[in-house]
């Protein structure tokens, strides 16, 4: 039986003392370094955001930086509309490439951006490119993807060091908070240490990981490569939850998740996301002669619960309905060739484009095995969509009954019951939509960012 790791507050254990001996030396030159009577008080305050390229680590830096509490947001690559960014955006295919990617990644604020130190931008770009070069073998190109992350994670990890010097609060996004909670510690008085943690428990990820690949072997090759869970990285995980004050989560699904693995309960707070409602507030258009459209957006692999789903709707599948799967299909696809007949694949989509799909589909199904919070459902719900999911995240969201139904994970038969009550049913299908547009303007960008920056405050 593998041994659990124990968990402990951080400010009385060694851990503080065995992370801190490498950072100590750079944090006292620093202080020398800096003539301390000419630091403004806000330089000796605010909140620094650590992170990859999470919607809600971004949602919260600009919410600080309105608040004029953000100290720097410390980053991958963001578009700031140079001039080369705009003249990459015209070119013929380049620039549809460019703006369906690198150029979305956007911040609202310009304040954010003003106080944004990038990092690790060109082997980020270079592990974008190489995700998209479907002709180089799937182990290969995953390894060497993950690789790059890696040098992503080290250069924002360096680049956010001096930053947390006497910061208030650190918020960082799990693989990059490891030296900045470290340099907190060296601060008096001690930053608050957040960690933002978007999905279950990685050893909880890993031991569903290894009971999928005896139950649905055929899909093993759609997670993503075992050299993502090493040793060192998982050790890394545990050590910046032990180190960490508080640690955010989107789900109560989640929290369980992490108390069954030994972290206090009262150290993990649920805050569920946003909906961006100006992108995904539209109502589903129905029309008398399209077949009935049932989609699904995501990571197409088995995490997602995609062999479940295509079997449920293998026995629901009707002549006048079609599923369309959207999104980038993990692995090299050979799981998925015996159904190629009973699916449409679209692959990445910009939001807007995304969203006219959800209004034009009549149900929306994400069996998942494993999330934090789908933002997918909160936007299909938006757009008026019924949803047939599991509670492994979702049940934050969708009420079974109300908004659509929640079915067990690893049924498919369940799955194709529900996709048949709705087939069959249009005032219930419309009903649903109904309830699931209203129940996502509950979820809002400006809530989330309000109740985590209530947690910052002294």
């Amino acid at each position: 039986m593998t041994r659990q790791p124990r968990y402990r507050d951080a400010g009385s254990g060694s851990l503080g003392d065995i992370n801190l001996s490498r950072e100590q030396a750079k944090v006292l030159r620093l202080r020398r370094s800096r003539p301390s009577p000419h630091r403004s008080v806000s330089a000796m305050t605010g909140c620094v955001v650590v992170n990859f390229n999470a919607p809600e680590l971004n949602v919260l830096a600009d919410a600080l930086a309105d608040a004029r509490s953000l100290r720097r947001l410390v980053r991958p690559y963001v578009t700031r509309d140079r001039w080369l960014e705009r003249a990459v955006s015209r070119l013929p295919s380049v620039g549809k490439l460019y703006n369906s990617t690198f150029g979305r990644r956007r911040l609202r604020s310009s304040a954010t951006l003003d106080l944004t130190t990038e990092a690790g931008v060109v082997p980020d770009i270079l592990a974008a490119a190489a995700a998209r070069m479907s002709w180089i073998p799937s182990h290969v190109r995953g390894s060497c993807v993950h690789r790059l992350h890696e040098r992503v994670r080290r250069s924002i990890s360096q680049a956010a060091v001096p930053h947390c010097i006497n910061a208030g609060s650190v918020v960082a996004y799990p693989g990059f908070a490891e030296r900045a909670f470290g340099a907190a510690l060296g601060s008096a008085p001690r930053p608050l240490r957040v960690l933002s943690y978007p999905i279950a428990h990685h050893r909880f990820h890993l031991a569903l990981r290894n009971e999928e690949a005896l139950r649905e072997p055929t899909f093993q090759g759609t997670w993503p490569p075992l050299s993502h869970f090493t040793g060192g990285y998982l050790g890394q995980l545990d050590r910046e939850i032990e180190l960490a004050d508080i640690v955010v989560v989107g789900s109560k699904f989640v929290r369980r998740s992490f108390v069954e693995h030994g972290v206090p309960e009262g150290k993990v707070k649920v805050i569920p996301y946003g909906v961006d409602l100006g992108v995904f507030d539209r109502p589903s258009v129905t029309a008398a002669h399209r077949p009935f459209t049932i989609v699904f957006a995501g990571q197409i692999g088995q995490r997602k619960g995609i062999s479940y789903l295509l079997e449920g709707y293998r026995r629901f599948a009707q002549g006048d309905t079609r599923l369309v799967l959207i999104g980038g299909i993990v692995g090299d696809g050979s799981a998925l060739a015996a159904h190629r007949s009973c699916f449409e694949h679209v692959a990445h989509l910009t939001r807007p484009d995304l969203a006219a799909r959800f209004s034009q589909a009549d149900a929306f199904v994400f069996p998942t095995l494993l999330e934090g919070m789908p933002l997918v459902v909160i936007e299909a719900m938006a757009c008026g969509l019924p949803v047939i999911t599991t509670a492994r995240g979702a049940d934050e969201i969708v009420r079974d009954g109300v908004e659509g139904f929640i079915v067990p994970v690893r049924d498919p038969g369940a799955i194709a019951d529900r996709l048949g009550l709705l087939y069959h049913d249009a005032a219930l299908r419309r009903r649903m939509g109904e309830a699931a547009r209203r129940r996502a303007r509950e979820f809002s960008w400006s809530s989330f960012a309000s109740r985590f920056i209530s947690l910052l405050r002294p």
